[in-house]
């Protein structure tokens, strides 16, 4: 994609759009309210919609709609370019996993389908069912095969996971080089470094052994395996991973609460999104908005799950992210 490539029209819907995105204080308004009734009704006058018939429990209803509206929405913006899909192939793995589990266990998986991949949901279901794995685009068909494969020696679903993580993580990474962008590119490499990271911390924590983390390393970052095998044999694991670039995150990692350090390696993240408000006619800001409508919808599920188990606002507002706007 050219650096002088612009996106005017794109660029003026996102700004348009990026004024409705949900602020950090109305956030720690919902972590203030009463109750959960009341947290849900904050969030739908901040225009999520109506509260579902399903009322509290139902909210997961109105987070997929509201998702899946962006998706739809900003698809077509700048149709020529695959940059937008390079954060939709999550999806795509997403809903085959749960195609896959839906078939070995026999339970309807329906409900946690999500429509904002880059294949629609049907065609992908009828693609599965046929195993047409040419027909799913830049799914990784060896690695459908391979995961099943696994459950069917090892009985252990964790393998699922594991292997469609990779598959996930490498189309991410091949399709951002693909687009040129630095942007893009750097948030992938991030993405990729920081998800090693927080399973090399909690495989570390639990006293498991290296395998258990090898196994679970996904590619496209920039801090190598190895690395993380001289931390996992380090005493001071965390000076080890601070060396790496990622100081800000992997400092207090062996010290700090897990939930704390999920929070602080999400928080650096969005530090790294926000840069995409500062450029302007580029496709940078429709992939920052898309990124920060995601960490919102993090925020309000976080929000919204504390509240039905009666957590108390302050400890909630401790684990909400920082906001894109």
């Amino acid at each position: 994609m050219s650096k002088h490539k612009i996106y005017p029209f794109a660029v003026a819907v996102v700004r348009s759009k990026e004024t409705k995105l949900i602020s950090k204080d109305k956030l720690m308004q919902m972590a203030d309210a009463p109750s959960a009734e009341e947290a849900l009704r904050v969030l739908t006058e901040s225009g999520y919609g109506d509260i579902p018939e399903g009322g509290v429990h139902d909210f997961e209803k109105l987070l997929s709609k509201e998702l899946t509206d962006v998706y739809r929405s900003l698809a077509g913006l700048i149709p020529e370019e695959k940059l937008i899909d390079v954060f939709l192939y999550k999806n795509d793995y997403h809903n085959i996993k749960v195609l896959i589990k839906q078939e070995l266990s026999g339970v309807n998986g329906e409900q946690y389908l999500i429509d904002g991949g880059t294949i629609p949901v049907e065609r992908l279901k009828q693609a599965f069912a046929e195993r047409k794995f040419a027909d799913m685009q830049e799914i990784d068909g060896k690695a459908v095969n391979e995961a099943m494969e696994a459950y069917a020696k090892t009985r252990d679903g964790r393998y699922i996971d594991l292997i469609l993580d990779r598959a996930c993580f490498d189309t991410m990474s091949k399709a951002a080089a693909k687009t040129k962008n630095e942007y893009v590119c750097g948030y992938v490499v991030r993405l990729a470094d920081v998800t090693n990271i927080k399973t090399f911390v909690r495989v570390k924590r639990l006293g498991k052994n290296i395998k258990l983390f090898e196994e679970a390393f996904v590619p496209g970052g920039s801090v190598s395996i190895d690395v993380f095998r001289s931390a996992f044999e380090s005493e001071n694991p965390a000076a080890v991973l601070s060396g790496t670039g990622y100081g800000a995150v992997c400092e207090n990692c062996m010290t700090a609460t897990f939930t704390r350090f999920e929070k602080e390696c999400d928080d650096y993240l969005m530090s790294y999104v926000k840069d995409a408000k500062y450029q302007s006619l580029t496709p940078e800001p429709i992939v920052g908005y898309i990124l920060g409508k995601e960490t919102e919808i993090k925020c309000v599920r976080i929000i919204m799950t504390c509240k039905l188990n009666n957590i108390d606002a302050e400890t909630i507002k401790e684990r909400v992210r920082e906001a894109y706007v």
